[in-house]
């Protein structure tokens, strides 16, 4: 199998994800990163700190031109176009894989002409492009024109770990208890980091609402971030601190069972590029609300998986909330879609042989 280096973050789960699936899958892989990270069968070399920041991406160049030139691959997939994808430009060795991840491409170009110009002529150096959702292409297009093609691959999820519980008290029971009795007939949750962008003060908002027409409801919340106090502080103000459950970050392994020990999936994010959040919970037949933003509309059937609220407002996302308060029934039938949905669209495994039919399309025609 031909030699693939990736350039990406290794500490990311999504590198993570990809190395190991196509490692599995008998690539040889070589991650360069700026941060340490050991996967099995895969090879990670730390490229050394100068000045931190994007700054690297060009006082590191000639030292990555130097370690690719002694890995010798046959193809080189950066992921996120302004920081790694910058860094296989400079490169100046082809073929050259570019996949935006999201704030590369809505964020980074709006801070000024000079970033706009800048993703222009790294997107313009890559022979294949990729994106995860159809909205993060066409924004792609606004700076390479319309006749340079974007692959669309999503981020699938794996869904023989990511899938239902196997009985209320059956092997499939997770680690979390999921509402049920009479303390807490409905548990809301979300993992997620805490950062602004993802709108977690507008979900605690929200559940405040609702939590006071259905006192015996619950928020979980599962991951961290520098928001963490603000939150908390603001669920103290609103009076439910202590109907939220603050988990913290949680081990990749422990996701999906986070997902099954909720009823109700929300994501309220105010800048999306894809929604792995909404496919993983869809995946598990979890109801999903999001905001209607970004990836979210495309990963989410409104009315069928679930439903989309507008961005920043609370009293939409409370009303679909305690609609699925009210109605059981709705919450199963709609879980059920989605992870039909999930499986027919983001299948991890199907996801990976998309990435490796790109792969083997573009070495052809490299050679």
């Amino acid at each position: 199998m031909a030699k693939l280096c990736l350039l990406a973050n290794a500490a990311s789960t999504h590198t993570e994800k990809w190395a190991i699936a196509l490692s599995e899958r008998g690539w040889e892989i070589d991650i360069l990163s700026f941060l340490p990270a050991e996967f099995p069968h895969v090879k990670v070399h730390v490229i050394p700190r100068l000045a931190g920041g994007k700054a690297d991406a060009i006082l590191r160049q000639a030292w990555v031109r130097k370690k690719i030139k002694e890995i010798r691959p046959d193809l080189i997939h950066a992921h996120y176009a302004t920081s790694f994808g910058l860094l296989g430009a400079l490169a100046r060795r082809h073929p050259l894989v570019i996949s935006a991840w999201g704030s590369d491409i809505f964020s980074f170009p709006r801070i000024s002409f000079l970033h706009q110009s800048l993703l222009k002529w790294i997107l313009g150096h890559a022979d294949v492009l990729c994106s995860s959702s159809n909205i993060m292409a066409q924004e792609m297009h606004r700076y390479i024109g319309t006749e340079q093609a974007v692959e669309i691959i999503p981020f699938g999820v794996d869904m023989t770990r990511f899938s239902p519980s196997q009985g209320e008290n059956g092997p499939g029971e997770c680690a979390y208890p999921k509402s049920g009795g009479l303390e807490a007939p409905v548990v809301f949750g979300v993992a997620k980091g805490l950062h602004q962008v993802y709108g977690l003060d507008l979900l605690i908002k929200a559940f405040a609402l609702v939590h006071d027409r259905f006192p015996q409801t619950l928020l979980r919340i599962a991951g961290d971030g520098p928001e963490r106090n603000t939150l908390e502080d603001l669920s103290k103000k609103l009076c439910v601190n202590e109907y939220v459950e603050w988990l913290g970050r949680l081990p990749n392994t422990n996701v999906a069972d986070f997902y099954r020990s909720v009823d109700v999936v929300v994501v309220p994010s105010r800048e999306e590029s894809f929604g792995v959040t909404a496919v993983e919970g869809s995946a598990c037949a979890r109801p999903v609300i999001a905001s209607r933003v970004g990836g979210l509309t495309e990963v989410i059937v409104e009315g069928e998986t679930g439903f989309l609220f507008p961005s920043e407002n609370i009293s939409e996302l409370g009303k679909v909330m305690e609609r699925l308060i009210e109605n059981p029934t709705l919450r199963d039938t709609m879980g059920q879609r989605g992870r039909s949905h999930v499986l027919k669209h983001y299948d991890w495994q199907k996801n990976v042989t998309q990435m490796e039919l790109v792969y083997e399309r573009v070495l052809h025609s490299h050679n």
